[in-house]
């Protein structure tokens, strides 16, 4: 292939041919670009939810009913009791 080929082949707009280094360069800018928007958010989600993974939050929770259930029993036991005085 000739000069002339190559550049009526990578030709832009009116015959103004990209340098190779301008196209290896958008190239590894997109590159880049794609992997940040790609990758970053997922893992961030990932890391700022990590308890949630690894069943922390879900330890926490049980522990916390536990502990609802213990007072709910607590505040039932001292209650009064009531009774029923049925007289015929």
């Amino acid at each position: 292939m000739t000069d002339n080929q190559k550049i009526l082949k990578n030709s832009f707009g009116l015959n103004i041919a990209i340098p190779h280094k301008t196209i290896k360069e958008v190239q590894k800018v997109a590159k880049q670009e794609i992997e940040n928007i790609s990758l970053n958010p997922f893992t961030n989600y990932l890391n700022e939810n990590e308890k949630v993974f690894s069943g922390e939050v879900a330890g926490e929770i049980r522990k916390y009913q536990a502990q609802m259930y213990a007072l709910g029993q607590i505040m039932r036991e001292g209650q009064p009791k009531s009774s029923f005085n049925i007289k015929i």
